[in-house]
């Protein structure tokens, strides 16, 4: 058990811990943000349960108050095994954060697993050898023979056989805020740490509206900015940074050719991916979560989720296709940009907050018609029309730029990666190769289904 932490250290290396009972043992590391202290330690015990949780659960004091629930600690996620003593898988409705984990039930013998509403934290099930396991990266075992991913909401997994099976599924919340305006400055209000924290910048609009609903209530933030002076990124995020009167804001020059070839390598071995699109993007944000650590920050905030939520991809879909699209997109996250995003911040030690997957915020997109996502040859109609006034008219009407392609950083992974003819697929599968002994040919590791044929096609800039 401690080699596999050991692989794992980069999520957690606050502390690392273990539980151990007959063939059965839970590990964890951890990131401490909330109750430093031993106290706040993972697994944790509740009355006869077993808990390990990643995430942040923001309403947890509430719910102490609320259910009048007993704990040891102030970490938040150890609110969910005594509630889920209480409610059973009515537990989902109650939580309001991102999570993954388990809880073990010693006298029955029985191993629950969850995940939130987007499935923002990875987690997974399998056989290594001759042991099942439950995991968050894959690159913490060795010999995996088969895997899943844990579906969204609470299932029960076999412990003899291996088998899983869904018990409950998450629901729209109950209580949902009336505006966009106020579902957004509420979902980034509570996420904002007691500590210091970063927001990444693009110059966007989705990561210009979370910087500056943030900086209405912090003042002790830093920006991080990936780009050369020359890059469109940069550009517009001078224009939000006079426009705001932003103070500390880092910018993050781009590798050098010569640094590439064993950057590449990292954020595949880091994204357990060799699809150009999660190395390129990825690339992007294994240089701004290696920044905001050497800050010496634990928590950062981004724009992510905007862009499948509110319709960010295409900038006209009509009535009959954008539904279907907008689902396939979100399912998609969990493994493509969500993956992306949680591996490559947390191989620095840094948690990423998405304001924009608050399930408040996600019920109201849900909810919205289809010309609040596309009209007269604009998109993300809701979200320019209740921001817009507060950035820059540039900024509130900028077109989508991939966050490679407006830091410059797809320019560089393309030139690289094409350099003897091949796609870039075809080149990163050889690195793959040399990485790693799982099946290259699962689909986990190399796909995006929305857009792989695009991808295959793309060149250094948009077309």
């Amino acid at each position: 058990m401690s080699a596999t932490l050991a692989r794992l250290s980069h999520r957690g290396p606050d502390d690392q811990h273990c539980w151990v009972s007959n063939q059965l043992a839970i590990g964890f590391v951890r990131l401490a943000i909330n109750d430093e202290s031993i106290a706040g330690r993972q697994p944790y015990k509740a009355g006869d349960l077993i808990g390990a949780f990643n995430g942040e659960i923001y309403n947890a004091d509430e719910l102490v108050k609320h259910h009048n629930l007993m704990l040891n600690s102030q970490c938040d996620t150890h609110v969910i095994a005594p509630l889920f003593t209480k409610l059973g898988s009515q537990v989902l409705a109650e939580l309001d954060g991102f999570y993954s984990g388990l809880i073990y039930q010693p006298g029955t013998h029985t191993l629950y697993l969850l995940r939130d509403h987007m499935g923002k934290k990875p987690l997974f099930y399998g056989r290594d050898g001759n042991n099942l396991f439950v995991v968050s990266e894959l690159k913490a075992l060795q010999n995996i023979e088969w895997f899943e991913q844990v579906p969204l909401g609470i299932s029960q997994l076999d412990l003899t056989t291996g088998k899983l099976t869904q018990i409950a599924v998450h629901q729209p919340p109950a209580n949902t805020t009336p505006s966009l305006a106020v579902a957004m400055e509420q979902a980034v209000i509570k996420r904002l740490p007691k500590q210091p924290f970063g927001v990444f910048l693009s110059g966007g609009l989705d990561s210009s509206i979370i910087a500056t609903l943030a900086n209405q209530h912090r003042q002790d933030i830093t920006y991080f900015v990936l780009g050369d002076p020359d890059s469109s990124d940069v550009a517009m995020v001078n224009r939000l940074v006079k426009h705001l009167g932003l103070k500390q804001v880092h910018y993050i020059p781009l590798p050098t050719e010569q640094e590439l070839p064993a950057l590449i390598a990292k954020v595949l071995y880091t994204t357990e991916s060799y699809n150009p699109s999660i190395i390129s993007n990825g690339l992007a944000t294994y240089l701004l979560a290696e920044a905001a650590h050497k800050e010496g920050l634990k928590v950062v905030l981004t724009g992510e989720g905007a862009d499948e939520l509110f319709a960010g991809y295409h900038e006209q879909l009509s009535e009959q296709e954008w539904q279907s699209t907008r689902t396939n997109l979100i399912t998609d996250m969990r493994f493509t940009e969500l993956r992306r995003l949680d591996k490559c911040s947390m191989a620095h030690s840094i948690e990423v907050r998405c304001p924009f997957l608050d399930r408040a915020v996600k019920y109201i997109a849900d909810t919205l018609e289809h010309k609040k996502f596309y009209l007269a040859g604009r998109n993300k109609v809701a979200l320019r029309n209740t921001f817009g006034h507060l950035l820059p008219t540039e900024i509130a009407n900028r077109k989508k730029t991939s966050f490679d392609v407006g830091s410059g950083i797809r320019k560089l992974v393309v030139t690289y990666l094409t350099r003897n003819g091949n796609m870039e697929i075809v080149e990163l599968k050889k690195i793959w190769q040399q990485t790693f002994t799982h099946d290259a040919d699962n689909t986990y590791f190399f796909s995006y289904p929305t857009f792989d044929a695009a991808i295959a096609k793309r060149g250094e800039t948009h077309r």
